[in-house]
């Protein structure tokens, strides 16, 4: 249980809720304990201190908790620059009565907020208090995972089965020295996180793409790989051959990078990486694995589920949603271009799977993974 932290006063000001609901906000400051307790409600990733330090500055962001029976309910850390007050938190849960108390809240505390923007939650779509948006943004693909890794893997379909036993043979047999080595948080070395990162890039470029693991995105990753990652790579005489870079919160693992040696297609490096990886998740006390956005077909073959994640804005009057049309404007255009772009890919899926079953019935190629 979550108890109510120390409240610094004069900052931390009880709003006028009756009942057993309690209100707080500690504006200008993120305070020391935030971290731990975002950890604990919501253990995800992208709703921690470490998370929002990477990318905005705290020094005068504010946070907003929540208390119900005196347990943490809701904790939100957010800024608010020219009207816009903007929620940190991401990938996560809300329940509509929750958003619409941290909106009545807000608008009541600060005066000159005039929208309020989540981005990346789950929430059910419903007929909010306040004029607003809500369009889906990004999915969460997401497996809860048993106690046992055995289980686990039995728990896969026959076929997914089938083609990880067969890889497995395959590659064990051509390649005998090859091993499956994990390392966690200060033993992830940059060369480690180079060498995935490496793959990663020669993979997108036999397929004429531009790799999303940028400079900058690759210092990230290593800054939070120091501290909470987790990395599962598959070597052959030492040379790194596929690897799977994620990140531990608590109890619930998110898959940031999986990547493989084009070189070994054949082998399904990838998917066996993949597998391994989660199953030293599972070994290693795991409750939740995440592989978060992206609609690819290994990831439902290792039983992930979407969980769609959408941006919500909430104007404090009608006249504030017509003088922020530009900012609405631009929200809806996203979301029309994701659905373009998804609509897009599924039709490309379909097709080259179309095309698979085809060959498949004249026995031309033979039934694989997808990675």
């Amino acid at each position: 249980m979550n108890s109510v932290p120390p409240l610094p006063a004069p900052m931390a000001q009880p709003s006028p809720s009756a009942g057993a609901v309690a209100q707080y906000c500690w504006p200008g400051e993120v305070p020391p304990w935030t971290d731990g307790a975002l950890q604990r409600l919501y253990g995800n990733l992208y709703a921690t201190v470490q998370q929002f330090s990477l990318n905005r500055e705290l020094s005068q962001a504010h946070t907003y908790a929540a208390y119900v029976d005196g347990v943490l309910h809701t904790l939100l850390v957010f800024s608010l620059r020219d009207g816009v007050i903007e929620v940190f938190n991401e990938v996560i849960c809300l329940e509509p009565d929750a958003v619409h108390a941290f909106a009545r809240y807000a608008f009541g505390r600060f005066h000159d907020a005039r929208v309020i923007v989540l981005r990346a939650v789950h929430v059910a779509r419903t007929a909010w208090q306040y004029p607003s948006q809500q369009h889906d943004y990004l999915e969460d693909t997401w497996v809860a995972l048993p106690a046992d890794s055995a289980a686990y893997t039995a728990s896969l379909s026959k076929n997914t089965r089938r083609n990880l036993r067969r890889q497995a043979e395959h590659w064990q047999a051509d390649r005998p020295h090859q091993r499956f080595v994990l390392y966690c948080g200060a033993a992830i070395t940059p060369v480690l996180v180079d060498a995935i990162v490496d793959l990663n890039h020669a993979r997108m470029a036999r397929q004429r793409k531009q790799s999303a693991l940028d400079a900058a995105e690759t210092a990230r990753i290593k800054q939070l790989a120091a501290s909470c990652g987790t990395v599962g790579v598959i070597t052959v005489d030492g040379k790194v051959c596929a690897g799977a870079i994620s990140f531990q919160v608590g109890a619930n693992h998110f898959l940031s990078v999986l990547a493989h040696d084009p070189a070994y297609d054949r082998y399904g490096l990838g998917f066996l990486c993949c597998h391994q990886m989660i199953c030293a998740c599972i070994d290693a006390g795991g409750r939740e694995f995440h592989f978060l956005w992206g609609r690819y077909e290994y990831k439902r073959s290792f039983l992930g589920k979407r969980r769609e994640l959408d941006r919500l804005l909430l104007y404090r009057t009608p006249l504030d949603r017509l003088r922020y049309g530009g900012l609405g404007l631009r929200v809806w255009w996203a979301a029309q271009r994701r659905r373009a772009h998804l609509w897009l890919f599924e039709h490309r899926q379909h097709a080259a799977l179309r095309w698979v079953r085809a060959r498949l019935a004249r026995g031309a190629v033979r039934e694989e993974a997808p990675c």
